[in-house]
C-alpha cells in the first residue's frame, strides 16, 4: 500500500516530524526533501506498527502519519499576497480598536463585518498583527464574542521562551540595611 507524501510540507517539517515523533531515521540538514521523504516511505515498507510517543500532532500509530502527511500541510505557509491581506485585514481592525471602537471612524459598516474579518484573520495566530488585533477586540467592553486565534505548537513554545526571557530580567531585588547617600 503506497502513498505520497503532500507536496505542502517542507524538508524542515518533515523533518520536524521526524524528531518529534522519535521516528528511526537518520538524516541530516544537507539531505534535501525528496531524500527524508524517500526515508519516510522507506520507514513505512520497513515498520508495519510502530507507536508514537505523546506529540503535538496527537498521533498515535503509523496510520494515523500516513493520513496526517498525505493531507494538505495544516501548517502551511502564506504565500506573500496572503500574508499581506492578512495584515491589511489585522490593521483595519487596530484601527477600529485604536479609534474607540467607533464604527464612525472605521473602514467597516458593521460590527457583524469585523467579526466576519476576525474569524478570518484568527486562523493565523501565528502573526503578531493578528494576535494584537484580536486581543484588541477581546478587551471591547461589552463585547459577547470573544474570539481565540489558533497559535501552532511552535509559535507556542517561542513565545513561552520570550515570556520566561523576560520575566528573569524583572525579578524585584529587595536590599536591607543601612545605606549611605551622598551628593556632592
Amino acid at each position: 500500500m503506497s502513498f505520497t507524501i503532500h507536496k505542502s510540507f517542507t524538508k524542515n517539517d518533515l523533518i520536524d516530524i521526524c524528531s518529534e515523533l522519535s521516528l528511526p531515521i537518520v538524516y541530516s540538514k544537507d539531505d534535501t526533501k525528496h531524500d527524508i521523504q524517500t526515508k519516510i516511505y522507506g520507514f513505512f515498507k520497513k515498520w508495519m506498527q510502530y507507536s508514537f510517543p505523546t506529540n503535538h500532532y496527537n498521533l498515535e500509530v503509523l496510520m494515523d502519519l500516513r493520513l496526517y502527511l498525505t493531507s494538505e500541510n495544516p501548517n502551511k505557509r502564506l504565500t506573500s499576497k496572503e500574508k499581506d491581506k492578512i495584515i491589511f485585514l489585522s490593521k483595519k481592525i487596530l484601527h477600529y480598536a485604536n479609534n474607540d471602537y467607533n464604527l464612525k471612524y472605521s473602514d467597516y459598516d458593521t460590527e457583524q463585518e469585523i467579526i466576519d474579518d476576525l474569524y478570518y484573520i484568527a486562523k493565523y495566530g501565528d502573526i503578531l498583527s493578528v494576535r494584537k488585533a484580536v486581543e484588541s477586540w477581546n478587551k471591547q467592553h461589552g463585547n459577547k464574542t470573544k474570539i481565540t486565534p489558533y497559535i501552532s505548537h511552535k509559535k507556542k513554545e517561542e513565545l513561552e521562551k520570550k515570556r520566561k526571557y523576560k520575566m528573569k530580567d524583572q525579578q524585584l531585588k529587595i536590599h536591607s540595611g543601612s545605606f549611605v547617600v551622598s551628593f556632592s
